[in-house]
């Protein structure tokens, strides 16, 4: 399409430009000229690119414009570029790709579009040949390999031809001297015949090396590559780290580390500091390299160096390479060699808000926000200084002295900040809080902007309950209730703040409510949380401060009661969430429930609220008696009528006067748009179990887990991930008749119990566990005594009562075989079924993705369930028993990972499963509905996503792909239109 713009404007300027062209004898005219002549690819191997480097150059004195270039055969491409303009004299590259598919000779010409005078066409010839050596792999890395030793891979080549193809290997690149291929082997391949070429790693220097083996695969063809890569080690040098990874650095701040080596020999070495080997961007520099006396490194003696990091763009960066000058005197050879890796983005330290609105506070009174800094960082941070300045009108002060504080990985601290206003002063105030941060490379400065007014008011007039009382409430419940001021005068009124007082019992917490204006007849409510732990009365104290010289400091009351009874009311709160004030009402249903040995008379039903926003109605009136076992049905709707916090008290009175409450509550907004704000976690909890088929089909498949150990916990040492890992078995009954005798002390029948019940060997595997490889090998070797698979029902038992979280299963005379210690609250559960047989468990699958969605309180991101088990298509897999349908449709539900059994490659499929296990979070539960999916913006580390991400309706959430998901500690932003 553009050389037929491009022919049309050339048309339309010759047919209207002729009269004002200058005699062609003045005219200075363009020369196309292009080096070589012709593009000659030679031999190229069938499905192998070749490139070729095309020189257009300008042999006259006019400048011409080149817009593009086609080609005349299909399986020769110019890759797209950006049109030029070449001066008289000038020259420029392009790239010509040649991808044959056939045997044969390829003829054709590529046009270079231009508006020169002359012609821009190029031959081109090549022709497709037929492989003689075909290398499927890519790359072999060699790991970590000491000084003095060497390491074996192999790599598979294979001449597809009936004639014999030579067999051409070479090594090349920098550290070629450390590698070698085929040694002893003969240089032909016979027609048809597949070779094992051994390649050896011998490393002769420390840290990383790094070349390419070539393979011939035709004559005049470009070679196959293999990258090679391994890291020395050694015993007499020791260099530490021999990767240096200073992880994400803001843009413009600058990250230091330490590189140690130390002469653990005999002799001394000689030293003459560092230089790169490679420095992608100039982003990384040596800042310290000392200077040793005599250039020598003395026996037991080390040297420090530092280098340096400071990212120009965002990203990810490529890998630089030091080479550290340290070797055996009277040698040339190359030093010992550490990568340095880094990645430009925002500051992994956060502060928020970046600007505190105090609003207007009353003259003679403060207010004081929190100001939250967030350590995102993969280590603890420094909170070492704090400067706060007014700018003008009244006093910014801080809540707290400036000490230092240390903040840990993933943790928060909170600064305070207090505004007072200058007393006669009533204009605009203005301030700023520098935060400043420091962690073991870097330090950076946050800025906070304050701002307040005052003003003076007059006596506040309000009305505010001396007491807020919960009633009873069953242990381990959970009752929101609110206490309310309300302005009753005239006048506008100032409110300091609303909090429960410091000594209150813990089974209180409240959400303080920040200062503020209360316009006459408004109100604000402080939102206080009930949840006892055990029987007996609970009692604390809330507080607010509001203008009034006598009466400024009211108080109230609290108190609650917790009990183990028969009757409750269902749920204990209805939080209504964020309502838009223009959306109408809200309505949801509780249920008073009678669980008693006989009927329950409940004497009356009272609603409690400041305001009329919340309305409950019901088919029965009170009183009313509740025959055994029976629910009262009522409905409770929620209609806000200005901004806002709301709260109602449902309150049963029964005979002998006791009370039980329920809680409503519900914020009305005015605002059209919310933003959720998450963080990634930085260090991971995951608990992991396996749930292993122990009949008799399944010994081979039991020892491949057991030996891809490393393959499965790939992802959790990547992340440094605190796990925990147990395994149970398919069977619930003891099978002593079975196939054989099963080991662990149950005959093969764990009932949800972790392998081995005898304790024989440790049942949950940590990071700290002693060889923790060899155990899970052994505890995934449950036997083959079984024959009836229910792995879905012992998963429920290992996961639940009593199991769970006793340390001692009391239906058994075995000890310390229950579960406790396995399952943590605030870890991830991931779950892992591996078995060749259909379950055969009692319920039906949704029953257990329902109860295990709710262990972890129904958050999806706290889940994953996967499954290596026979695929839908048994043809794919003859030695599966049969297809794993409910293990699919749980793991699908939950959006976890399904292998096959029959898999060909155990650290490929155990790869996956870890990532799932213990990779990133990729789910973002949002508050609230959006009003239009298509509106959502999602910000990562400050930057805005645009692909990568979906939006799940099913679970009101962002749903990230797997290679998009956030990394660790990352700050994820979702702004959206609020929904009704």
């Amino acid at each position: 399409m553009r050389r037929a713009l491009w022919v049309a404007w050339v048309a339309a300027a010759l047919v209207m430009g002729v009269a004002c062209e200058r005699p062609s004898s003045q005219k200075a005219k363009s020369a196309f000229v292009v080096r070589p002549e012709m593009i000659e690819f030679g031999p190229s191997a069938l499905g192998r690119t070749k490139s070729f480097k095309l020189k257009i150059a300008n042999g006259g004195r006019a400048s011409y414009r080149v817009e593009g270039a086609v080609s005349s055969v299909p399986n020769v491409v110019i890759p797209p570029f950006e049109p030029f303009t070449l001066s008289a004299g000038g020259e420029q590259e392009i790239e010509v790709h040649f991808t044959p598919r056939v045997e044969g000779v390829v003829q054709g010409m590529v046009e270079i579009l231009t508006d020169a005078e002359v012609e821009g066409v190029v031959p081109v010839n090549g022709r497709g040949v037929k492989a003689f050596v075909e290398v499927p792999d890519t790359a072999l890395d060699f790991g970590n390999v000491a000084m003095g030793l060497v390491e074996m891979r192999e790599v598979t080549v294979r001449n597809p031809s009936d004639v014999e193809s030579p067999l051409v290997l070479s090594v090349q690149g920098s550290d070629a001297d450390q590698f070698s291929a085929g040694a002893g082997q003969s240089s032909t391949l016979a027609p048809g015949e597949e070779r094992v070429v051994p390649v050896a790693y011998a490393p002769k220097r420390l840290g990383s090396a790094e070349a390419a083996l070539h393979v011939v695969v035709c004559e005049g063809c470009e070679p196959a590559v293999i990258a090679l890569s391994g890291l020395g080690v050694a015993s007499k040098l020791e260099v530490t780290p021999l990767r240096v990874d200073f992880g994400r650095v803001a843009l413009g701040a600058t990250a230091e580390q330490s590189i140690t080596v130390r002469n653990q020999g005999t002799v001394p070495l000689s030293y003459d500091g560092a230089r790169f080997l490679d420095n992608p961007g100039d982003v990384f520099k040596v800042v310290n390299a000392p200077v040793l006396a005599g250039g020598l490194l003395a026996p037991g003696a080390a040297v420090e160096l530092r280098v340096a990091f400071t990212p120009a763009a965002l990203g990810r960066v490529r890998d630089g390479r030091v080479e550290v000058g340290v070797r055996e005197q009277g040698t040339t050879a190359p030093g010992p060699k550490v990568s340095l890796a880094g990645e430009g983005g925002t500051s992994c330290v956060t502060v928020l808000p970046r600007k505190v609105d105090f609003g207007v506070v009353a003259e003679g009174m403060t207010a004081t926000r929190q100001v939250q800094v967030i350590n995102r960082c993969r280590e603890e941070v420094l909170v070492s200084n704090l400067q706060l300045d007014t700018l003008q009108g009244g006093f910014f002060t801080l809540a707290q002295a400036p000490a230092s504080v240390a903040v840990p990985a993933g943790g928060t601290t909170l600064v305070g900040v207090t505004f007072s206003p200058r007393v006669g002063l009533l204009t605009h105030s203005a301030g700023q809080l520098a935060v400043t941060v420091r962690t073991r490379a870097a330090s950076s400065t946050e800025a906070v902007t304050l701002a307040g007014e005052g003003r003076v008011f007059k006596p506040c007039q309000y009305d505010i309950p001396p007491r807020l009382r919960f009633g009873k409430v069953p242990v381990g419940a959970q009752v929101a209730l609110g206490v309310s001021v309300r302005n009753t005068g005239s006048e506008a009124c100032y409110l300091a703040s609303m909090q429960l007082v410091p000594g209150s019992d813990a089974a209180f917490t409240a959400l303080p409510v920040q200062n503020g204006v209360l316009e006459p007849g408004r109100k604000a409510t402080l939102v206080v949380i009930f949840k006892p732990d055990a029987e007996g009365p609970f009692s604390g104290l809330a507080e607010a401060w509001v203008n009034s010289p006598t009466a400024g400091h009211p108080l109230v009351e609290v108190s609650g009661e917790g009990v183990k009874g028969c009757f409750a009311v269902q749920p204990t709160t209805v939080d209504y969430g964020v309502t838009k004030l223009s959306c109408g009402p809200r309505s949801r249903e509780l249920i008073a429930i009678n669980d008693c040995i006989g009927p329950v008379r409940v004497e009356g039903m009272a609603l409690e609220q400041v305001g009329t926003e919340f309305t409950v109605t019901g088919a029965v009136g009170f009183p009313h008696t509740i025959p055994q076992g029976s629910r009262v049905h009522l409905s409770a709707t929620y209609q806000p009528v200005d901004d806002g916090d709301d709260a109602a008290t449902l309150r049963f009175t029964l005979p002998d006067g006791s009370e039980y409450t329920a809680g409503l509550i519900g914020r009305g907004v005015s605002k059209a748009e919310q933003t959720d704000r998450f963080f990634q976690e930085s260090e991971v909890k995951v608990d992991v179990l396996f749930v292993v088929d122990n009949s008799g089909s399944m010994m081979e498949e039991q020892q491949s887990l057991g030996q891809n150990f490393a393959a499965f916990l790939s992802a959790a040492n990547q992340a440094a991930v605190d796990y925990r890992i147990g395994v149970t078995t398919t069977g619930l009954d003891a099978s002593p008749g079975g196939w054989s005798e099963c080991p662990g002390g149950a005959q093969g029948g764990e009932n949800g119990r972790l392998f081995p019940v005898d304790g024989s060997r440790p049942r949950i595997i940590t990071p700290s566990t002693p060889n923790a490889a060899a155990v899970f090998a052994s505890n995934t070797r449950v036997g083959v005594c079984h024959w009836n698979e229910q792995g879905l029902d012992a998963a429920w038992r290992a996961l639940s009562d009593p199991l769970i979280y006793q340390a001692d299963d009391p239906r058994t005379a075995l000890a310390n075989d229950g579960n406790g210690g396995f399952l943590r609250e605030d870890a991830k559960l991931a779950i892992i079924f591996l078995t060749d047989e259909e379950d055969f468990s009692a319920q039906p699958v949704p029953f257990y993705e329902t109860y295990f969605r709710a262990l972890k309180g129904n958050d999806p991101s706290k889940l994953s369930i996967n499954a290596i088990v026979g695929p839908l298509d048994l043809g794919t897999c003859p030695t599966s028993s049969s297809s794993g349908s409910r293990y699919i449709q749980l793991a699908q539900a939950t959006g976890g990972t399904v292998e096959s059994i029959c898999t060909p490659n155990w650290a490929a499929s155990l790869e996956k499963l870890s990532n799932s296990a213990f990779g990133p979070n990729r789910r973002f539960r949002l508050t609230e509905e959006p009003a239009d999916p298509s509106r959502i913006v999602v910000v990562v580390d400050g930057v805005q996503v645009t692909s990568g991400w979906e939006y799940d309706a099913g679970t009101n959430s962002i749903l990230f792909e797997r290679t998009a998901a956030p990394a660790p500690g990352a700050m994820v932003e979702v702004t959206y239109p609020l929904g009704c």
